[in-house]
């Protein structure tokens, strides 16, 4: 494992592919799959990648408990003795939910994907449908039974209200998570507060190509900061689903004192540094001796108060926040047909 990842933690397949797939080869690793009712697509497979994909399997399971999805599954072998198996379901609205596992034992690999029943990696929160994709990765513990395998969330995914919410699991190790949220209709606004009212662990959001992101802290280790990953986004899906439903204004009124409290608390860098610099100002009047400690320590806090602001993973954001403004807008605007059907029937 090189350096990157062991910041990251990824178990992606870096090495470069082997030869080409051979007839041989194909036959041998399809096996356990064929055994389980699986049959490879080699039209869509890619031996030059050495990349197999099965032919789809449609899950009609919504009256029993089950949900109504189509598994596709990947497997991929870059050289002999690793194999990494995806298995990707998508559901008639398009969302989808990915989960993959790597390792040298297909049969394995295969159980741990068999393991997690399809239905668990949707769920409904607040009236939204939620995906969540996972990584599969065995429990390195003393403790851990053999064979036991831990869940890393890798990326959470739901529509609300036309705007498509997307998270995305820590790239590297002790960093937040990232949040985008994407609107259907262009030219669309959103408060920067919407996600920083949840909790301090919510950052503000900030305008990107597509839409807005924003980032969630929770630290821990794995399999807990999955779990806490997943529950801080179920939440997020919640606030937006009660929120993005509603007008504008009730979100104003129903959380005037969290935005009030968000507004503090993006001005506290801001309101440190100031006072930094009035306190810097104020000694100018207080005659303090050469061989005095207090000289000492205020020699040495200018570097020291750098060194910590800058030595953070993420460097706070010297700003004057926004104050909260009502918002009697709608949160998506009129479609251009809505507008002009509209505009005949008032002429």
């Amino acid at each position: 494992m090189n350096y990157a990842q062991l910041l990251t933690g990824s178990a992606a397949i870096e090495t470069a592919p082997a030869h080409p797939f051979t007839h041989h080869e194909i036959l041998g690793l399809v096996q356990p799959f064929t055994r389980r009712g699986y049959q490879v697509d080699l039209a869509a497979s890619d031996r030059l990648a050495r990349r197999l994909l099965f032919k789809p399997v449609a899950h009609d399971e919504a009256g029993r408990g089950g949900i109504d999805a189509t598994e596709l599954l990947q497997l991929e072998n870059p050289r002999p003795g690793l194999h990494q198996v995806t298995r990707t379901l998508t559901l008639e609205d398009g969302l989808t939910a990915t989960l993959e596992t790597q390792g040298d034992d297909l049969d394995i690999l295969l159980q741990r994907i068999e393991h997690v029943l399809p239905q668990q990696q949707f769920r409904s929160v607040e009236g939204a449908l939620l995906a969540l994709s996972y990584r599969l990765t065995a429990v390195g513990t003393r403790q851990a039974a053999e064979g036991a395998v831990q869940r890393v969330l890798l990326r959470g995914e739901a529509e609300i209200a036309g705007f498509r919410v997307v998270l995305r699991g820590a790239q590297v190790r002790g960093y937040p998570a990232e949040i985008d949220i994407t609107p259907r209709t262009p030219g669309v606004a959103l408060p920067e507060d919407l996600l920083a009212v949840i909790g301090w662990a919510w950052s503000p959001l900030r305008k990107s190509k597509a839409g807005f992101t924003g980032k969630i802290k929770v630290r821990g280790q794995e399999p807990e900061l999955s779990r806490r990953v997943e529950a801080a986004l179920e939440k997020t899906v919640a606030h937006l689903a009660r929120t993005l439903t509603r007008p504008p204004a009730a979100y104003y009124e129903k959380l005037r004192g969290a935005r009030w409290t968000v507004t503090f608390r993006r001005a506290i860098p801001a309101l440190f540094f100031g006072g930094l610099i009035a306190g810097a100002a104020s000694l100018t009047l207080i005659d303090v001796p050469q061989d005095s400690i207090f000289n000492l320590l205020l020699m040495g806090a200018p570097p020291l108060l750098m060194f910590g602001a800058f030595g953070m993973r993420e460097t706070p954001s010297l700003e004057i926040p926004p104050l909260p403004r009502r918002w009697n807008a709608t949160w998506l605007p009129e479609s251009e047909p809505a507008q002009q059907v509209m505009d005949a029937q008032t002429t």
